[in-house]
């Protein structure tokens, strides 16, 4: 209340009770004057003012009852306790008035006990808080022939509280006891009670409960909506028999309302309950394993029946885990249903499964556990699977390449499921040609057990021919007796594998290339092999390249895998390397380069015999060293003369040789001796590429109606391959127009010397002109005129 109205009030009650009735009243003292016979003057008396909060019954509370009845009670007294009567008393709400009401107004006249009371309500059952709550007393003070009455003023604060409603949780047994036990054999009851302080019940709200779900379940669901009384009853019960120990449950509601502003309240009212889950006494009974013989691979329901105290577990479920010495049961952990019983599904899933007692156990937390034996039959194999060969090619004994290949078979049964300990006959369909079985020198068919995949595995070893083969697997009874079901292997290759020197072939991307001064310009440089009978090489077979100039990069390349094979093709081998010669360094004296691809291999033999093996006697060509015939090489005369020498094919002093043990050195125009001897030898390949200019020479001769022309380097070598000639009129005289018949370019192929080529034209006179431009892979142009005669 603000100071002017405290004032204004002051001095009305002044007025109301100024002099008459004054004298002698309660909470008024006369103090003796000086004799004078008028009244004395007035003493001040400090007032008290105390107030409280109290309920319908007149208790002292602190919190406005939700229901009603709530009053705000102000005793005025002096300090010596003698009330101070017919005084009003006002109160303040201050930040509580979006709480609280009062509808008897604020302002309150003290009774004769000095007592003041104001009725307090709440103002919605929604909206919780706390505040001050102030009480004041004005003060009375009045002039001559009022009685002498005089108070000082007075004032008192409460805090006062408008609460939520409170959750108040309790367990119950089946009886409607409270209890503290969540029971092992029925239900327990959760009762949440959600009421005010004074009673009054909340309706209609929904209270939700939680707890440690490895403990506890909601078989009706963890929510309910209170009833006409407040109560919400929730059932609970185990999550399973075999678990102990204590939780907590957490309940909670949501009280929501609206402000003065038309914003949301909400509020949120909790309660826990603490509860004990002891351990039950859970046993097993009554394990179902089927009966008779399982079928290998099958599949059977496996059962047992849970007892909590001697009866079957229907209201609390009890988690059963299952287990077998062999095979699967799926799932392996089950929950008991309404009757009690755990089933599950055992499958023999594997082989060794098969002529075996399973053994099967089924067991839970706080039981012992029970086990029974299932006998499962064994299996029968109906077929084997060729599974693979590898690889699928394989080279001659002695060879560089892989000389041994797996061949492997499966063995199933009608599911397709693999047997194990199963006798399969592996056998060559081939002998004659050196292959052999699973050890180097057998060529008898041999007796293999399959393992715990249904698998065998054969070796087979190369022979010194080649050919091709299948493997042939035969299942054997127990007798070992071959039976009707047998397969054959895909064909398995025996290829020889060492390249011989009349089965290479050189191969030049661009024989010539712009490299005559030019450095980088590059051509692949392929070498295609075969052994003596035309197969391929084996893969990782190494050709080396040397070169007179320029350089190699790499300078050595591998023979790479074949493509695999596919169900409609076999695998096919490349039997090639391919590397990249690279202008640099100092040029020949001629523009052309000589160029040595050099792999060991063996030397060609006429195989007299058909044995295909070289026996001693039979012809033979004897390989010396491996050399570079060089193109362009400089020699030195006797004179001291410089010369330029083109391959010759002998061996000239200073040309590259491969060294080989056991092979006498090359001899300056003699060549190089071979050893006498069939055996390993360099095969090689020769090859030339120019490192041509780019400016071109262009000779030729021209008539009145053709033109002749033969394009060359600067060495007079094939210009860089893929040069373009183009021939055009350069017309003096106009009418009639010189015009070129049939084609004007040529493209110069790929080739070492030079191009030559021919143009027809007509309506040509003297002083016309056919221009020739010679236009390189790099744009260098070259162009002259040849005039008409």
């Amino acid at each position: 209340m603000s100071k002017l109205k405290i004032v204004l009030l002051a001095i009305i009650v002044a007025v109301l009770t100024a002099c008459g009735g004054g004298g002698g009243s309660a909470g008024t003292t006369t103090v003796g004057g000086g004799g004078t016979g008028g009244p004395a003057p007035a003493v001040s008396q400090e007032t008290l003012l105390n107030i409280q909060l109290k309920d319908a019954s007149g208790a002292v509370t602190q919190s406005v009852a939700a229901s009603g009845g709530s009053e705000i009670v102000a005793t005025l007294t002096t300090k010596t306790g003698t009330a101070i009567v017919g005084q009003p008393v006002v109160f303040d709400d201050f930040i509580l008035s979006q709480l609280i009401s009062f509808p008897d107004g604020k302002s309150v006249i003290t009774d004769q006990n000095g007592v003041a009371k104001l009725k307090v309500n709440r103002i919605s059952l929604t909206k919780f808080g706390s505040g001050l709550m102030s009480a004041s007393f004005a003060g009375v003070s009045c002039a001559a022939n009022c009685a002498n009455a005089q108070f000082s003023s007075a004032r008192s604060d409460i805090t006062i509280r408008i609460d939520p409603p409170v959750l108040r949780l309790e367990l119950l047994d089946t009886a409607n006891v409270i209890t503290t036990s969540i029971s092992s054999a029925a239900l327990t009851s959760i009762r949440a009670t959600l009421k005010f302080a004074d009673g009054t019940p909340v309706m209609q709200k929904r209270v939700e409960v939680t707890g440690d779900a490895t403990k506890v379940t909601f078989p009706e669901g963890n929510s309910q909506l209170t009833d006409a009384t407040g109560i919400a009853i929730i059932k609970v019960a185990r999550a399973a028999l075999n678990v102990s120990g204590a939780g907590n449950l957490n309940a909670s509601a949501i009280i929501t309302g609206v402000n003065a502003s038309g914003s949301i309240d909400t509020t949120v009212v909790a309660g826990v309950l603490d509860y004990q889950v002891g351990v039950a006494n859970i046993s097993l009974v009554a394990l179902d394993v089927g009966a008779g013989p399982l079928a290998a691979f099958g599949n059977r329901t496996v059962s047992v029946r849970a007892n909590v105290n001697g009866v079957a577990a229907t209201n609390s479920p009890v988690q059963v885990i299952f287990s077998a010495s062999c095979g699967t049961t799926l799932p392996a952990t089950v929950t008991t249903n309404a009757q009690g019983i755990a089933s599950t599904t055992y499958s023999a899933s594997l082989p060794i499964c098969a002529g075996s007692n399973v053994n099967i156990t089924a067991s839970t937390v706080g039981a012992p556990p029970l086990s029974g034996l299932i006998a499962v039959a064994n299996a029968i194999a109906t077929n084997i699977q060729f599974v693979s060969t590898t690889p699928q090619l394989i080279y001659l004994k002695g060879s560089t390449g892989t000389t041994q290949a797996q061949a492997v078979f499966k063995v199933v049964d009608s599911n397709g499921t693999p047997l194990q300990n199963q006798k399969v006959r592996v056998s060559l369909s081939n002998v004659s040609t050196g292959v052999t079985l699973n050890t180097l020198g057998n060529t008898a068919a041999f007796d293999f057990t399959t393992d715990s995949a249904g698998i065998v595995s054969a070796a087979v070893f190369s022979g010194t021919v080649p050919t091709s083969l299948n493997v042939r697997a035969v299942l054997l009874d127990a007798n070992s007796v071959e039976t009707s079901v047998s397969v054959n292997s895909n064909l398995l290759n025996v290829a020889s594998g060492r390249p011989t020197q009349r089965s290479l072939s050189l191969a030049v991307e661009k024989l010539s290339i712009e490299g005559g001064n030019i450095d980088g310009i590059t051509t692949n440089v392929t070498l295609s092999m075969a052994d003596r009978q035309g197969n391929p090489v084996p893969p990782g077979t190494q050709v080396n390249f040397v070169t007179e100039s320029g350089v190699f990069a790499p300078a050595a390349c591998f023979v790479p895998p074949p493509t695999l094979a596919t169900a409609v093709s076999p695998a096919v081998p490349t039997s090639s390397c391919t590397v990249v010669l690279r202008s640099q360094g100092t040029r020949t004296g001629n523009g052309r380069v000589s160029i040595l691809a050099y792999v060991v291999g063996e030397e060609d033999f006429v195989d007299a015999n058909g044995n295909n093996t070289y026996d001693v006697g039979e012809t033979f060509t004897d390989l010396g060293r491996a050399f570079r015939d060089d193109n362009g090489q400089a020699r030195i005369g006797p004179n001291g003369q410089v010369t330029i020498v083109n391959a010759n094919g002998v061996y000239d002093a200073g040309e590259f040789q491969v060294p080989r043990f056991g092979t006498a050195a090359c001899v300056d125009g003699i060549g190089c001796a071979g050893d006498g001897a069939w055996g390993e030898a360099d095969v090689r390949r020769l090859g030339t590429v120019v490192f041509a200019t780019s400016q071109a020479l262009i000779n030729g001769q021209i008539t009145p109606t053709s033109l002749s022309v033969v394009i060359s380097d600067l060495n007079n070598n094939s210009v860089p391959t893929g040069s373009i000639v183009l021939a055009t009129p350069v017309d003096a005289t106009p009418d009639p127009a010189c015009t070129l018949l049939g084609t004007s370019s040529v493209s110069v192929p790929n080739t070492l010397g030079v191009t030559s080529a021919n143009f027809s034209f007509k309506d040509c006179g003297r002083g016309d002109a056919i221009n020739v431009r010679v236009t390189t892979p790099l744009g260098v142009v070259t162009s002259k005129d040849f005039f008409i005669p």
